[in-house]
């Protein structure tokens, strides 16, 4: 019997992994009640399905004297300062992310991967690479599938590769991945943890169930990823795009090589940049440390290519190329971004998030202009007006026109952020969007 049955399970939040959360926990037999703040088409046809199952569900706001509960499933968008948390807190319930729900239900391995940066790519390319290797596997978690319907379908032999976020770090208790990747750790979601040493100490949460049987693959180059690492009780692998860790992976002799064998040359690595080498090697390092053969590493790797919206060519024309990469949102991956290339036109802003964006005045150079758009153009401005001429814009047409202005002298026009997409946006992929249907409008003009 599960360990849900017969308990007062409340589930705040009904978005994907809420509703998913709430449908599995009906079927174990739980008490189940939902209790979302918004409404909405979406919101209310998930409302309909969890009660004809049986749940109890508010929509439209949470009745904060309502929280006699076993445990609360919470959805990761929902900060800790939230009065639903305080409440939920003070009613002594106790609190569990949807990773900590699917891990307790789950019967496969768990890779796991987490970082500032670079998750959704590495975890999407561990995915590849074990399926090549033989392996049945997923990509799960903030990925796109739910987690809690990702482990319905795996048995004792699967495996799961794993985006996990700060958020849903932060409310775990047993969670225990058979291996934890940690790209890099730098100052994002202030707004949501508080500080930087907040948000680390979630990030340092993937190792703190591990055991001496386990497999931590750490960023060597990274100073907070390795502080972490010095803590883990864990089998550390480190992994490298600028050297050659004896104990883990790196590049030696133009070649991406494990513990002194050659996996893969770097001429094949699909993902562009140092950044992409990092992911390259931290996908390997996992899938590698798993048991998958370097022969399915490399098939894996040279036929993968990159994620949308991440350092992603739109156009090459009169010797200015056109860059997508608004899923960079904080200093950190903008920084990633410029340190390849040259002569750099940088459209950038939107919502901070509490980030200080001050360290984005080490792009220049190669930063030779910037475009500055969203709720944080002034903050931007202070920072690069000394440096290299500023245009602020109000629309993403405005700022890939303003930009096209400087492109004489630029040899890419870079939308990378630097900032959340939510003061103009749906979401960064809708940001990149409005940046590729404005940059085909401007190389459509006649004479262009």
């Amino acid at each position: 019997m599960s360990e849900f049955a017969n308990r007062r399970v409340t589930v705040v939040g009904l978005g994907v992994s809420g509703f998913a959360a709430a449908r599995a926990l009906l079927e174990l037999g739980a008490h189940v009640r939902v209790t979302e703040e918004s409404t909405g088409p979406e919101i209310n046809e998930r409302a309909a399905v969890l009660s004809d199952g049986g749940a109890d569900v508010e929509t439209g706001g949470h009745d904060l004297t309502r929280f006699a509960a076993d445990v609360a499933v919470v959805s990761p968008g929902i900060p800790p300062t939230a009065p639903v948390i305080s409440a939920l807190r003070a009613a002594g319930v106790q609190l569990i992310s949807e990773v900590e729900l699917a891990y307790r239900l789950g019967r496969c391995d768990f890779l796991a991967v987490t970082g500032t940066n670079g998750k959704t790519t590495t975890t999407s390319l561990l995915a590849h690479i074990l399926q090549e290797g033989g392996v049945r596997a997923t990509a799960a978690g903030n990925i796109g599938t739910p987690l809690v319907d990702a482990v319905a379908t795996m048995g004792p032999t699967d495996a799961i590769a794993l985006e996990v976020s700060s958020f849903q770090l932060d409310t775990i208790e047993r969670f225990r991945p058979k291996v934890a990747v940690l790209l890099n750790v730098a100052e994002d979601h202030t707004d949501w943890h508080g500080s930087f040493e907040a948000y680390s100490a979630a990030k340092a949460r993937i190792v703190m169930n591990q055991t001496g049987d386990d497999t931590l693959v750490v960023n060597a180059d990274d100073r907070a990823a390795m502080v972490i690492a010095a803590s883990a009780r864990s089998r550390v692998v480190p992994f490298s795009a600028t050297s050659t860790p004896a104990a883990g992976i790196g590049v030696s002799g133009g070649h991406l090589v494990h513990k002194g064998h050659r996996v893969l040359p770097l001429d094949e690595v699909p993902l562009p940049g140092v950044a992409g080498l990092e992911d390259v090697a931290a996908a390997a390092a996992a899938a590698l440390e798993y048991g998958v053969e370097p022969e399915a590493v490399a098939r894996a790797a040279k036929g993968f290519r990159p994620l949308h919206h991440r350092l992603e060519t739109i156009a090459d024309v009169g010797g200015v190329t056109y860059i997508n990469d608004s899923k960079a949102t904080n200093p950190h991956a903008t920084l990633m971004a410029v340190r390849d290339l040259s002569d750099v036109v940088l459209i950038a802003g939107g919502r901070s998030k509490g980030i200080d964006l001050r360290p984005l005045a080490a792009a220049v150079p190669p930063v030779v202009a910037v475009v500055a758009l969203g709720e944080a153009a002034g903050e931007l401005e202070r920072i690069f007006a000394p440096l290299v001429p500023v245009t602020r814009v109000e629309t993403m047409s405005d700022a890939v026109a303003a930009a096209r202005s400087y492109a004489n002298r630029a040899g890419s026009v870079l939308l990378s952020p630097g900032c959340a997409s939510l003061d103009m946006f749906k979401n960064y992929a809708e940001r990149g969007k409005a940046f590729e249907d404005a940059v085909r409008a401007v190389i459509a003009q006649p004479g262009f």
